[in-house]
């Protein structure tokens, strides 16, 4: 047992491994969205600000090119440079944060003021005047060792003076229409803060899924292990219980086979001198070989009589022996009902009458029996013998016997005695059990008449059924199979109804 839990506590199957593995790739998962949902947040956010911010310029400007067109005159500078200098007044007041950072941008090769300085802001700008798009388009980039979220909203030409204006600076190059698209606000927000932020937020949280997706592991393969040593020791230990237990059936079985054997030998053994005994006592009490004393004659009576009981007794424990070792075996022949009944009654009727018990026996069917007819009778004097032993003078015993409706023989002896309680009756259909009573007591018995008499039925096929009531008397009804009964050619296969005289005991 030691060395089986050894080896269970050296195992490592793959699935620890396994566990790890998910564990760690949940957490880099969490790592991962957490990191590209701060993405999109800030995306989302800045993208709004700058709309927010774009649309201030433009009123802005709108309204100063309005207020120069109606109050200032045309020497108050155009609405570009006003913007100009708006933005980078806007610019210098936030370029200590990370904050926006704003820029107009003309097309390229037609441009009055700046040119992209990058080619995809530059092709940005192209696409737009091209096909006259005024949507913004945000777009990742690192510029100078800088990461920039930076969005290109495309401006549009929608007052005459602007186009004029900028017309007068394109030195040949083609002129600019109304609601053609004439240069792009950039508007540039710093990220390396923020993404610095992002990622270590988002190795934080993953670390955290690890180590508490870790800590769950352990916890669970620490149960796991505790649980399978556990259960490798229940099984260890079941096994060493039902190896016990069948060395221990094994040992019974074998003091039991021990213990009948040396009862059938012993049996075999005592019968010898017991006949021995018997027969010289019945010769000394009839004074074959010549007259004896009156006296010594009782004493002659008193010893065959003596040795004759002890002959049955020993002749039922044999039985009961050789049925433990399975070594009780039946010498099948054919006999009348009546050859087997009537001996048993004939013989016992002498007792009962000197108990003043009544014995009635009513007429047997007349059918052939296949069995041990020794056996069968035995069977019979056992259970009427047992019924007058315990039936009080003035008592009545009736056996009768019925062919069955499907063939089956059945042999009922009841009786008006004592009873058996419902709780005494497996007891007293085991070996050398004797339940106490007084009236037990007043009679002499082994508890070998109704076990022997189990044994012998079953070993016919049948079975034995035992009913009583304390106090009102015991019915005990043999059944042999159909295939054990043979009718007679010139007989009925079944008694007629009045044959049951036991039914009214």
């Amino acid at each position: 047992m030691t060395a089986f839990r050894s080896a269970l506590l050296r195992t490592r199957p793959a699935w620890p491994i396994l566990s790890v593995l998910l564990v760690t790739l949940a957490a880099a998962g969490v790592a991962f969205v957490t990191y590209w949902r701060s993405i999109a947040w800030f995306e989302a956010t800045k993208f709004e600000e700058k709309l927010t911010a774009l649309k201030l310029v433009e009123a802005f400007v709108g309204t100063y090119t309005d207020l120069r067109g109606g109050h200032f005159g045309q020497d108050a500078p155009v609405p570009a440079t006003f913007r100009a200098h708006s933005i980078e007044r806007f610019n210098g007041a936030n370029g200590n944060l990370p904050a926006l950072r704003i820029g107009w941008l003309g097309v390229p090769g037609r441009e009055i003021g700046t040119a992209p300085r990058d080619a995809e802001t530059a092709e940005a700008l192209r696409e737009a005047a091209r096909t006259q798009s005024s949507a913004p388009y945000s777009h990742w980039l690192t510029s100078g060792g800088e990461t920039l979220y930076r969005t290109i909203s495309p401006s549009i030409a929608t007052q005459v003076a602007c186009v004029e204006c900028h017309n007068r600076h394109l030195k040949g190059r083609p002129p600019w229409h109304l609601n053609e698209v004439m240069g792009a606000f950039v508007i540039d927000v710093p990220a390396d803060g923020f993404l610095s932020r992002a990622r270590h937020d988002a190795a934080a949280l993953g670390g955290l899924v690890l180590l508490i997706g870790m800590a769950i592991l352990t916890a669970s393969m620490l149960r796991l292990g505790h649980q399978r040593r556990n259960a490798a020791l229940a099984a260890a230990l079941g096994a060493e219980r039902e190896r016990t237990a069948i060395q221990a059936k094994e040992a019974a079985e074998t003091a039991n086979r021990s213990k009948s054997e040396f009862l059938a030998l012993m049996s075999h053994e005592l019968r010898t001198p017991l006949n021995a005994i018997n027969g010289f006592s019945e010769v000394i009490a009839k004074g074959l070989f010549g007259p004896i004393p009156e006296r010594y004659r009782g004493y002659a009576e008193n010893i065959h009589q003596s040795g004759t009981h002890l002959l049955t007794v020993i002749g039922d424990i044999l039985e009961i022996a050789k049925a433990d070792a399975g070594r009780l075996e039946l010498v099948d022949e054919v006999a009348g009902l009546g050859d087997i009944v009537d001996p048993s009654v004939r013989t016992l009727a002498a007792r009962a009458a000197a108990g003043d018990v009544r014995l009635d026996a009513g007429p047997a069917p007349d059918v052939l029996v296949l069995g041990d007819v020794t056996k069968l009778r035995q069977v019979v004097m056992n259970l009427l013998s047992n019924a007058i032993k315990f039936t009080p003078p003035g008592g009545r015993v009736a056996l009768a016997a019925a062919v069955e409706r499907d063939g089956s023989l059945s042999i009922a002896i009841a009786d008006t005695g004592i009873g058996i309680a419902a709780a005494d009756l497996e007891r007293v259909l085991r070996p050398f059990e004797q339940i106490e009573s007084q009236l037990h007591r007043k009679h002499e018995g082994t508890g070998l008449g109704l076990p022997l008499a189990k044994v012998l039925t079953e070993l016919h096929g049948g079975t034995l059924a035992l009913e009583s009531t304390p106090g009102k008397g015991t019915r005990v009804t043999v059944t042999l199979p159909a295939a054990r009964v043979r009718p007679r050619t010139d007989a009925p296969t079944r008694a007629a109804p009045d044959d049951r005289a036991v039914a009214a005991a």
